[in-house]
């Protein structure tokens, strides 16, 4: 006989279900046209139980984003561990970016289209900065682990590389959704490697 869960056990199973569900239905219909009844249906649960698990619509999204994000870090953590050099790991993190982007399409748009939303609203920016704000991090820490075991130098601090290189895959996902069949991907790779090497002392 399988073992009953517990309350708490429950609600994180169905919080799980919901996020999953969510996430579906904000890449098929974008954050705005979704609502909150659309992600109880896909699921199978009830508005209530999406409510009694979370605030409203933006706050199902920033679950999903988290779980996004949580996901590519760990991706991004294992190409990093691999690499020899600032430079390779600069370019194989890239390289990585490129092909998760082209083979999950929807995403991008619907980040931006939530980030722009959230640029509108204080409270709402402030906590999409802090998700943005994570995945700098995790890149400044990969490149300082990469430079403890080195021994190499960089003329920037590694915080300031890591808002470049975030800036940089924002161009790079924007040019993407411009021409969607033609996007720079490989050289976006060079180009990280090469800035990186630049920036080497």
């Amino acid at each position: 006989m399988k073992a009953r869960l517990t309350r708490a056990e429950s609600k994180a199973r169905t919080r799980v279900e919901l996020v999953d569900a969510a996430r579906r239905v904000f890449l098929e219909r974008g954050y705005h046209a979704a609502s909150v009844a659309d992600v109880a249906a896909e699921a199978g649960f009830s508005t209530g139980a999406v409510y009694s698990a979370f605030r409203g619509k933006a706050d199902l999204f920033l679950a999903v984003l988290d779980a996004h994000l949580a996901e590519r870090i760990r991706r991004m953590e294992a190409v990093a561990a691999a690499a020899t050099t600032a430079a390779e790991q600069a370019e194989q993190l890239a390289r990585q970016f490129a092909t998760v982007s082209a083979n999950d399409r929807g995403w991008s748009p619907l980040v931006i289209e939530f980030w722009a939303h959230a640029a509108r609203d204080p409270e709402l920016r402030q906590q999409f900065a802090e998700r943005h704000d994570s995945l700098k991090q995790a890149i400044a820490r990969m490149l300082d682990e990469m430079l403890a075991r080195t021994g190499e130098r960089l003329v920037l601090g590694t915080d300031e590389v890591a808002m470049a290189a975030a800036a940089l895959a924002n161009g790079l996902t924007l040019e993407r959704l411009a021409h969607p069949d033609g996007g720079p991907d490989e050289r976006f790779a060079e180009l990280a490697a090469f800035i990186m090497k630049g920036l080497s002392r």
